[in-house]
């Protein structure tokens, strides 16, 4: 059994911005089963163990103390056996432009944290967590401290890197060249015998690594970017569903909204609905 601690305090308000707090403290080892995204920044901050961790289309094996930016509409995965982290999860329109600032220039980038910021981040974020909203003023110290959590990753910038291959998990280089490709050419008509062809793998081969690095077959990992830009696009434009589906490269509007509501349990319409509505 796997034993955890998990705090959340969530704050909304008539725009319906949001901020979510939360701790996770896994005793045993413990997987995502899906990779997923979501249309909010998160902030991940990794405070005892490691990780593997799927970032948008690279692996990193991840040691704490260590942080990273997820920023919306980014697919990601972590697995591995024991940790502590702790996340903030928090709406674009909830954040000051001081605040974009930061999460967009951090974003997609390993943080590495020595003694004295990770402890520096532990303590905030403790206090974030310990915010009673039942409180007076609870709102205005859950900004605050938000204020200052922000302020302490800005000062990180200057550690900021993109990891190199002793940091990274030995994934074949040609599988990273694959999912690189499904990421760029997502709205093509892609099969597994044309990917298959085009960088002369076997499709057994080519399975076989996909589900060992990403927990996922090809066509999957295709299918996810898909509805990942169809959920953006939702979003962020007016556009009909029969637009999005042909933009993200579905055969059709119907099988766009059959495979949508399998990953997402929602109509494409739905979720746009109940999007905007926090808007």
């Amino acid at each position: 059994m796997i034993k955890f601690n998990k705090i959340t305090y969530i704050l909304q308000n008539t725009a319906m911005k949001f901020i979510e707090i939360e701790k996770n403290v896994k005793k045993e080892e413990w997987s995502m089963i899906d990779l997923h995204s979501h249309p909010h920044y998160e902030i991940y901050f990794l405070q005892k163990g490691s990780r593997t961790f799927f970032l948008s289309n690279a692996l990193y094996k991840l040691t704490a103390p260590v942080m990273i930016i997820i920023p919306p509409h980014v697919l990601h995965k972590t697995e591995g056996g024991v940790f502590e982290r702790c996340n903030i999860n928090v709406s674009d329109n909830y954040l000051n432009d001081f605040q974009k600032h930061v999460l967009s220039e951090n974003a997609l980038s390993v943080i590495k944290l020595d003694s004295k910021q990770s402890s520096a981040l532990t303590s905030v974020f403790n206090k974030l967590i310990s915010v009673d909203k039942r409180k007076k003023f609870s709102e205005n110290i859950l900004n605050t401290l938000f204020s200052y959590a922000i302020f302490l990753i800005s000062d990180l910038q200057k550690t900021t890197f993109e990891p190199n291959a002793a940091e990274t998990q030995p994934v074949p280089p040609l599988i990273l060249k694959i999912i690189d490709y499904l990421n760029t050419n997502f709205a093509d008509k892609i099969t597994l015998t044309n990917i298959s062809k085009n960088f002369f793998i076997s499709k057994g081969t080519l399975i076989y690594n996909f589900n060992k690095f990403l927990g996922c077959s090809p066509i999957d990992y295709l299918l996810n970017i898909r509805i990942t830009r169809a959920k953006e696009l939702l979003i962020n434009t007016k556009k009909s569903v029969n637009e999005i589906s042909e933009l993200c490269g579905f055969s059709s509007a119907n099988y766009f909204g059959l495979i949508f509501k399998q990953k997402e349990n929602l109509s494409p319409l739905t979720y746009r609905k109940y999007q905007k509505a926090k808007l």
